[in-house]
């Protein structure tokens, strides 16, 4: 189990009316300005091991998806299976239906210098990546999130980074790759390794590539075995869609309440 966020949560309402959206638009649900997420204080650690502990702030963000018409939803059933394996049916928002973007300010607010990760899993209709922390042979292996990138900030700096829509395309991607059987979850996910053009991912990829209805957005601290709370940080967020297909519902519409997906925990080999 993944370590809840109790910190604030909070996303500005700045959805335009429903239609053909190929702007930017900040997905919100009420209240606020960004997401806003810190190490609650005297919080567990997400693990603990002999010579390492990682803690783990994390939480879910979900996108208003447009609810399907009975019609719609028959129709994603209809045809040859093996045009949607390996899920049951067709995903209501496919890749390409929109894009996502996200922008983060990552805030080091202890007096000495700090490496922290900041982490986004992806969730389609079925399934969220849930990576945690594997014991390959003698070795503790932290897993790979499907976008992950670890930054040295000096006390009280402040950096701004943004996940561009390309970047989070992949994480669809390889959430995909994963489910449909790729054999070794973390050289799929590893952002060096792009789907576009890793044979390893091409073979696995499915015909249909469900669009990510929402993501969990976290930051890792990775520390040395005797560490007992997370060094003060925090991570500040929004969200942005472009919404070409008309997937993201507006302002007082309501979302479709999606089916919870299937956990999916990496598939980790022991290299000989």
């Amino acid at each position: 189990m993944r370590l809840a966020s109790r910190s604030t949560l909070v996303l500005a309402s700045m959805l335009a009316l429903a239609g053909c959206h190929t702007d930017r638009r900040y997905v919100t649900p009420e209240g606020g300005a960004t997401w806003q997420l810190a190490f609650p204080e005297g919080a567990a650690p997400f693990f603990t091991g002999e010579e390492l502990t990682v803690f783990l702030v994390e939480q879910r963000i979900e996108l208003p998806v447009r609810p399907p018409n009975d019609e719609e939803l028959a129709a994603l059933s209809e045809g040859d299976a093996t045009e949607f394996t390996p899920y049951a049916r067709r995903p209501w928002a496919a890749r390409g239906d929109y894009e996502l973007q996200v922008d983060f300010t990552l805030s080091n607010l202890d007096d000495e210098p700090q490496r922290i990760a900041v982490t986004l899993n992806g969730i389609n209709e079925f399934h969220e990546y849930v990576p945690g922390v594997s014991v390959v042979g003698d070795e503790t292996v932290v897993d790979f999130s499907g976008w992950e990138r670890t930054y040295a900030l000096d006390p009280g700096e402040r950096i701004q980074v943004t996940i561009r829509e390309e970047e989070i395309d992949e994480v669809a991607v390889d959430l995909a790759t994963v489910v449909n059987g790729a054999p070794n979850s973390n050289q799929i996910v590893f952002f060096q390794n792009q789907s576009s053009h890793d044979a390893r991912s091409q073979m696995y990829i499915p015909p249909i590539v469900p669009a990510l209805v929402g993501v969990r957005l976290g930051m890792r601290i990775e520390a040395g075995e005797d560490a007992t709370e997370a060094p003060p940080a925090a991570l500040e967020a929004v969200v942005r869609v472009r919404d070409p297909a008309d997937r993201v519902v507006g302002a007082g519409e309501e979302p479709w309440v999606l089916p919870q997906p299937a956990p999916f925990a990496p598939v980790v080999v022991e290299e000989e």
